[in-house]
């Protein structure tokens, strides 16, 4: 698979603002909307304005707009000369039902970073299957920059806005990522690799569509994933379903986040394994190496974690690094 890059960005250049999943913070939400002016406040802090899409502030059911006003926001951002990146204001539960409706080619022709997670990863896999363009698994506007920013450690605080604006301005190689907590070795070796990932639920909801990568365009990949809020049973559920289309015979390497909030399955005196044991239980036929509780995901501060881009890893030495640059 080709991949394609985005240009970086330069002080006084415009990031627009969508809202795919989760509808935007109302007046009647202060708590809410103050993260969202926050988010914001940390990108102008980075010298970067801000462009609200036209249909932000829609609301259908518990999602943002119908699908088609949240796709048309971000097409109409890639269409916009203005607008030199986009991010999401936050997750949710309804990306899968606007892939259908992005403008593929207008994104092949104008490659800008999508920058967002969760729920997002619905939309990095998409448009990372159809043009080969880098996915920016980063940071939330309202979620992480406006809410968890805000109330993490200064110095760690600091590690995650460096991170943030170095991945979507500087052109050199990005390097070793520096881990902000202690990450663990699950399984010990080294692996180089395109990285490929995201949100494990949706992941596994993509399989058999057309937005989900091919097997074979996986081949020698780092796979990373994480998940939050949920029983601990999704984990072997998902994992075996992604075993069952032989994506673990192709990849070199596995990245796990840090699984926030997972509830216990086990119930009437019966055992609950550990996440490690579901995940080494359900990949004991394989011998990659497994790093993992490393620092993406939910309710915190998070390492950028870049798809389509060239990594290495060593779960020996609990090292990370990138090869290349995420942009151009």
């Amino acid at each position: 698979m080709k991949t394609l890059k985005p240009f970086a960005l330069k002080e006084g250049d415009t990031i627009g603002v969508v809202a795919p999943a989760y509808p935007f913070p109302s007046n009647n939400e202060p708590e809410y909307y103050e993260s969202y002016n926050k988010g914001r406040s940390e990108l102008e802090k980075m010298g970067f304005k801000i462009k609200e899409s036209k249909n932000l502030k829609a609301v259908e059911w518990w999602r943002a707009g119908t699908p088609q006003q949240r796709a048309e926001d971000i097409n109409v951002m890639y269409r916009d000369p203005e607008v030199k990146a986009i991010i999401a204001h936050d997750g949710g539960n309804d990306c899968i039902s606007l892939l259908e409706y992005l403008d593929y080619d207008l994104i092949a022709n104008n490659p800008k970073p999508f920058i967002g997670f969760s729920n997002i990863t619905n939309i990095h896999s998409a448009i990372y299957t159809k043009v080969g363009l880098v996915g920016f698994h980063m940071g939330l506007l309202t979620y992480e920059l406006g809410n968890y920013w805000q109330v993490a450690d200064e110095q760690v605080k600091e590690k995650g806005f460096n991170y943030f604006h170095k991945v979507i301005s500087d052109t050199e190689q990005l390097g070793t990522i520096e881990p902000l907590t202690k990450w663990e070795t699950w399984r010990e070796g080294n692996a180089q690799g395109k990285l490929f990932g995201g949100n494990l639920s949706m992941l596994d909801s993509l399989v058999g569509t057309p937005y989900f990568p091919d097997i074979e365009d996986l081949r020698s990949s780092i796979f990373f994933w994480e998940l939050d809020n949920s029983p601990s049973y999704r984990i072997e559920r998902a994992l075996t379903h992604l075993k069952y289309i032989g994506l673990f015979d192709v990849i070199s390497g596995m990245l796990i986040g840090k699984l926030v909030d997972m509830k216990d399955t086990a119930q009437g005196g019966l055992i609950e394994p550990t996440h490690k044991e579901i995940v080494l239980s359900v990949l004991s036929d394989y011998s990659f190496p497994i790093l993992a509780n490393m620092d993406f995901g939910h309710k915190m501060v998070q390492i950028p974690m870049i798809v389509g881009l060239n990594v290495s890893m060593n779960a020996n030495d609990k090292s990370f690094k990138y090869l290349e640059s995420a942009v151009l």
